[in-house]
């Protein structure tokens, strides 16, 4: 009974932090809130969002409403269900990287909540990106590449703050500071796991270097512009990480 209600702790953290599902009924009065601990759900969060996502554009197209239009709706109702929270921290980060020269004005600049010239064309090209890629994919693999983008891109977030300070001495982030190694195989292990669940072994094993080989690259990225990681950075890893991963997928089933 204890550890049923962990999960359903674990699972409230996660949903909450990473949606905006109405899920606080499942949290349990007196039991500690634990962002660390909730990272082993993160994943099964993000295949949830991305099978919702999916089954809207299934439905739209069960309509005869064309690929590229049921994706838009797709992709729409997906970034509301996140509240738009990883493409908001994807513009931040390109505005404050692509137009900060030192580390106090890059900061300064991702506090800023209005969006720049960077921040617009990063976020218009990563919905572009996300909706052609899931036009461009066959009905039927629709569930199992939203599942798998989601739950990949939400399982690279607690390896930044594993690896890497925080940039800031307040904010959100400043929470994952705790992360044990426990943790974040777990994290991982629940991905690989819905991984396995959506495609084959070796299309699994591709989306799984890629979706690794975007966390490098941001990890490197935040650690010389940032010198250290924030929570705009992580959202721009989970956007990069979902554009990257159904661009492999189109290519795969594709080719």
């Amino acid at each position: 009974m204890k550890l049923w209600r962990i999960i359903r702790e674990d699972i409230a953290c996660g949903a909450g932090l990473l949606t905006r599902l109405p899920l606080g009924w499942l949290r349990v009065r007196g039991q500690a809130w634990s962002l660390p601990r909730s990272v082993w759900c993160w994943p099964l969060v993000g295949a949830f969002t991305g099978v919702l996502a999916g089954t809207v554009f299934l439905i739209l197209r069960a309509l005869h409403v064309p690929a590229t239009i049921a994706a838009v709706w797709s992709i729409g109702i997906q970034v509301l269900l996140t509240g738009g929270l990883h493409e908001d921290g994807l513009a931040d980060m390109a505005d404050g990287c692509g137009g900060g020269s030192t580390l106090e004005r890059r900061l300064e600049i991702m506090r800023d909540s209005r969006i720049g010239s960077y921040g617009a064309l990063a976020l218009g090209i990563c919905l572009l990106i996300r909706v052609t890629a899931l036009a461009a994919l066959p009905v039927m693999l629709v569930l199992p590449a939203l599942a798998l983008a989601g739950a990949l891109s939400r399982a690279m977030l607690p390896l930044l703050p594993f690896t890497l300070r925080p940039a800031r001495e307040n904010g959100l982030a400043r929470q994952l500071i705790g992360l044990t190694r426990d943790q974040v195989l777990g994290c991982l292990f629940s991905a690989f796991c819905v991984a396995l669940l959506c495609v084959s072994s070796h299309v699994a094993l591709l989306a799984c270097l890629l979706a690794l080989c975007v966390a490098c690259v941001l990890r490197a990225t935040a650690k010389r512009l940032l010198n250290g990681y924030t929570g705009d950075v992580l959202g721009a890893t989970a956007s990069i990480t979902d554009c990257v991963v159904l661009t492999a997928l189109v290519a795969v089933w594709n080719g």
